[in-house]
């Protein structure tokens, strides 16, 4: 397409519509803008400004690196969320692989910039806002953003909330999408793992053409990716089944560390306090005399737990019978992901342009995770299923119950299928208003769809009913709730309700595979429970933009305002059945909210100082934007920036921003509703505990202040399953603030042509953050608070008294064990991250190829969170942990030879600990390894082009020295997620364009 408005501007300007768009600029483009002063630029041109990898993040003030199309296609990518967490800007908090860890999170792609959270990382495509995809947030999707449609990725580091807008506390990420295109291409791609049966495919095709003399471009692009579901059981490091135990050669009198740790690992091992077909004691379980233990056969006879090795704990052993927990687990979900994309640009006239941009995205994800499971079941002795030599045992030892305890892998995993929808339409107009004016007017609607199918919930009173069996008068084999209208459920202590008795069917639970011979069973007590959502946006922008306001010694001030209108709506509707906890899934009751912003915003680039010694060109932008809030009131950002070209070749730049970050739909609209927590109690003397007392900072205290919740010295806590507790919105918060400012140098030395190095230093310090205080908090400082246990974190934790406790839905905790925990949103914590980034890019050419090495690593400094802000002195710090390590880098090289184009890319995590520093550093040999060794990946691409041909063909391998992760580290959370999960992994493909 001809572009046909222009635009005069001069090198000033440049650097407005640079500070506006955070945009990219080649050292070549800057000198033509220089030396060209006030000539015309294509109205094109302004808005995507440079695409020269070799050039990125070399002229904004603010630290920028970007990911081209090339970069993008030379990784054989199929869905872009997973590629950016690569980026060591970007935490992988979010990638197919950890994706599952949350209700309704399966698939999902979310960027989290500087590891700050998903939610201060503001997403944009072509600089405008996108619908966000998890109800009640704001975070956007990038798994819904075509490969192909990519034309470059921008990531700018540092608040700018004053060009942008809330959201944007740590950074932005936007992503330019191609915005003309003319031919057709089609491009396919297939891979597979070199271990299991894990296959990925990838198609595309794009077409567009010019129309009325080249005054319109119409284009569309279609997309299919998909990939299946990889078990964790499928790879070898998913059976190695390795196991914490206490060191036998461990030497008290020597201060622990690695080489006299206190805990190793050992194998084959796992959790033997429940089993695929139920496991009983009769009696106390004596770790030092396992005999009272016993499990059932397939058979469904019984016989005694094997312990062979080592007995840890109730719940752990070494070479005994245990449960194979990961093979109830995935590395991948299945995911499918089809988008189709329209794009409309046509001149009006010379002057004046319309442009239209039109998306469907669907994704399908889904995922197998652990099944239902009971921590007892209790079995009266006149249940059917009951054998003459159990009940003879049972009778031996004056039991009415048998509490058994079980993994019902045979009455079905239970799973998710999540399919999203989206819809995003952006119409608008841009062209000239006189000789130095320019406007932008856009309206942008986006929805975002959500059916999500809870797979095996079980209803848990039909399943107690239906285990619940007894013959009746004529032998048959029934429900106890059938024939008997007053029958108690042992497990709740109330009546069964006719839900349950009504179409009972019974069935047994002893051994694995009892249930699933009893389908009809399967099919009365399990549900697919179905939880739809609905996600609106609306944006209605405007602004104008004079590239020559006056001028001063140095040259022409620039400026630009506009206003903007933003509605945000969710809403989510849960299943019946769940939202009144009737079913084994959390009890989740239905939700919603909205809010509106309205807003205003002014941006200036002053030119400072020119042609001067040491001051080749200085110049200065500012911005600020106020916004007033449906929800929270007023807020208001600004951003300073600084841009001082000491010479030609060198530059600096720096930025001090005011961030804001208004709270979300649900934080502030949620009600309080079931959530699930894994508390690795204070007070638990277990060894292999990594909370236990002997790793607090004052063991004393600690021991002190469990001993006054009637803890004894040396109590070991027996249950093992995810612990109960309430979590939800507050309508009273507000925003959250940031202070964020950036320091960085450019070089670009004459005398090595090609060469581009930049250094930033970057510094984030968020207040007020939004957030709850976690379990796991509460019931550390509940115990390790100087003051005693009468302190806010010992209010929200509740404790089973002597003799345990039953709870309304069937757990039994033992004495002493946490049963409940409350954790609201609040403004109440502080987080901080500094660090620095290095980019080394450099285009030369190796033995007649050209050739081009990127370098990009990020140092952290400081990767600290305050629970409370409150208490200055009172934080962790993360840096060295596994979720932060020290240094994070990517090193991407290419060759193009001819017809021929290779690269090989590598990726570098730094050695980090296990635990978190400050356990480390109270106790260095608690366990081993405690640390992980640095790792470094080594992908490889090889393309070729056939001669006189627009066919292309290209194979690669990733993970080329199948590097296995550290030691059960299954990419299944943030800091997991650093590492490979898929092991070596195959693909080809093709692309040819006519």
């Amino acid at each position: 397409m001809n572009d046909r408005i222009v635009i005069p501007r001069n090198r000033l300007t440049a650097a407005l519509v640079m500070a506006l768009l955070a945009p990219l600029a080649s050292p070549a483009l800057a000198q033509e803008s220089g030396s060209q002063d006030g000539a015309p630029t294509q109205l094109d041109q302004v808005i995507v400004t440079g695409s020269r990898i070799a050039r990125t993040g070399f002229i904004t003030p603010a630290p920028v690196t970007a990911v081209t199309a090339e970069e993008i296609r030379g990784t054989g990518a199929t869905n872009i969320g997973d590629l950016m967490a690569r980026m060591p800007a970007l935490s992988p908090t979010y990638t197919l692989g950890n994706s599952t860890r949350f209700i309704g999170t399966a698939g999902l792609g979310l960027l989290d910039l500087r590891g700050m959270g998903t939610s201060r990382t503001l997403v944009l495509v072509n600089g405008r806002r996108h619908v966000g995809a998890s109800p009640g947030s704001t975070a956007v999707d990038v798994n819904t953003i075509p490969v192909e449609w990519i034309e470059r990725v921008e990531v700018m580091t540092g608040g700018v909330s004053g060009v942008y807008g809330a959201d944007a506390v740590a950074g932005v990420v936007n992503f330019i999408l191609k915005k003309d295109f003319e031919g057709m291409e089609l491009r396919g791609q297939h891979g597979m793992a070199d271990e299991g049966s894990f296959d990925r495919s990838f198609v595309s095709f794009t077409a567009g053409k010019n129309f009325a003399d080249d005054r319109g471009n119409a284009a569309f692009s279609l997309e299919y990716s998909t990939q299946d579901r990889f078990g964790r059981g499928d790879r070898e490091i998913g059976r190695r089944f390795m196991v914490s135990v206490p060191n036998p050669d461990f030497d008290p009198s020597q201060p622990p560390s690695q080489r006299n740790p206190q805990n190793v690992f050992a194998r084959p091992g796992g959790n033997h306090s429940i089993s695929y077909g139920g496991v009983f004691t009769i009696g106390s379980f004596n770790v030092n005399n396992p005999t009272n233990r016993y499990l059932f056969n397939p058979d469904g006879t019984f016989r005694r737990a094997r312990y062979d090795g080592v007995v840890v704990s109730p719940t752990s052993c070494v070479d005994c019978d245990f449960a194979d927990l990961n093979a109830v687990a995935d590395l991948e979900p299945a995911f499918d992901r089809f988008s189709a994309n329209f794009q409309l640009n046509f001149e009006l006239n010379e002057n004046h342009r319309m442009f239209f941009e039109g998306k469907y995205s669907k994704t399908e994800s889904n995922f197998y995770g652990q099944p239902a499971f009971d921590q007892p079941i209790r079995i009266r002795r006149d249940n059917a299923f009951i054998s003459p030599e159990l009940g003879a045992l049972m009778d031996a030892n004056g039991l009415t119950q048998l509490q058994v305890t079980r993994f019902n892998v045979d009455a079905g995993r239970r799973g998710e299928d999540v399919d999203r929808q989206t819809v995003r339409a952006v119409f608008g107009f841009e062209g000239n208003l006189g000789e130095d004016w320019t406007y932008e007017a856009s309206v942008n609607y986006g929805q975002s769809k959500i059916d999500r199918r809870n797979l095996n919930n079980r209803i848990n009173e039909r399943w107690h009913a239906g285990l619940d069996a007894v013959r009746d008068e004529n032998g048959n084999i029934v429900c106890r709730a059938s024939i008997d209208e007053d029958a108690v459920n042992p497990h709740t202590g109330t009546r069964y309700s006719s839900f349950a008795s009504n179409g009972c069917i019974p069935f047994s639970v002893f051994g694995d595979g009892a249930v699933a011979r009893t389908p009809e069973a399967i099919a009365w007590f399990n549900t697919t429970s179905l939880n739809s959502s609905t996600l609106e946006q609306n944006v209605v922008a405007a602004s104008v933009a004079n590239s020559r306001l006056f001028s001063l010694p140095a040259g022409d001030v620039g400026f630009a305002a506009g206003v903007e209108y933003r509605k945000e709506k969710s809403q989510e509707n849960t299943d019946p059945l769940a939202a009144l906890g009737l079913t084994f899934l959390n009890a989740i009751p239905s939700r919603g909210g909205e809010y509106d912003v309205t807003e205003v915003f002014a941006e200036t680039t002053i030119p400072l100082l020119a042609d001067l010694p040491g001051i080749y060109n200085m110049s200065l932008d500012l911005a600020a934007r106020h916004s007033d809030y449906s929800s929270i009131g007023e807020t208001l950002a600004w951003n300073i920036g600084l841009n001082w070209e000491i010479i030609d070749t060198l530059r600096f730049r720096g930025t001090l921003a005011r961030a804001v970050r208004a709270p979300s739909i649900g934080e502030l609209y949620n009600p309080q509703s079931e959530n699930f927590a894994t508390i690795n109690d204070p007070c638990n003397y277990q060894p292999t505990n990594p909370n236990r007392p002997d790793t607090a900072e004052d063991r004393a205290l600690r021991v002190a202040n469990c001993s006054a919740l009637g803890i004894p010295e040396g109590w070991i806590d027996t249950f093992s399953a995810s612990r109960p507790g309430v979590s939800g919105g507050n309508p009273d918060l507000e925003e959250e603030r940031a202070r964020s400012w950036t320091l960085g140098l450019v070089w670009q030395p004459d005398f090595i042509n090609g060469l581009g190095v930049s250094v930033d230093y970057w510094n984030i310090t968020l207040k007020d953050a939004i957030g709850a205080v976690n379990a796991q908090t509460l019931a550390t400082r509940c115990v390790d608070s100087p003051g005693g246990i009468g302190n806010q974190f010992c209010a929200m934790i509740t404790r089973a008294p002597v003799g345990g406790y039953v709870d309304p839905q069937g757990r039994d905790f033992p004495a002493y064990s946490i049963t409940r925990w409350v954790a609201l949103n609040e403004n109440l914590a502080k987080s901080r991250r500094v660090g620095v980034d290095l980019e080394i890019d450099y285009r030369y050419n190796l033995f007649g190829a050209s050739a081009v090495s990127r370098f990009v690593g990020t140092r952290l400094l400081q990767s600290r969170e305050w629970q409370f802000q409150d208490f200055p002195d009172e934080f962790d710090e993360n840096v060295t942990y596994y979720t932060d390590p020290r240094w994070r880098a990517t090193l991407d090289n290419s060759f193009e030879f001819g017809n021929w184009s290779a690269s090989w890319n590598m990726k570098y995590v730094d050695g980090n600990l296990r635990v978190q520093p400050k356990s480390y550093n109270a106790n260095p040999g608690s366990a081993r390894p405690i640390m992980n060794g640095s790792y470094t990946y080594h992908n490889l691409r090889l393309g070729y082009t056939f001669p006189e041909s627009e066919l292309n063909v290209y194979l690669g391998i990733d993970n080329a020295s199948d590097k296995a992760p550290p030691l059960n580290y299954f990419g299944a959370d943030i800091g997991s997620a650093n590492y490979d999960s898929i092991g070596r992994f195959f693909y080809m493909g093709a692309t040819y364009r006519f």
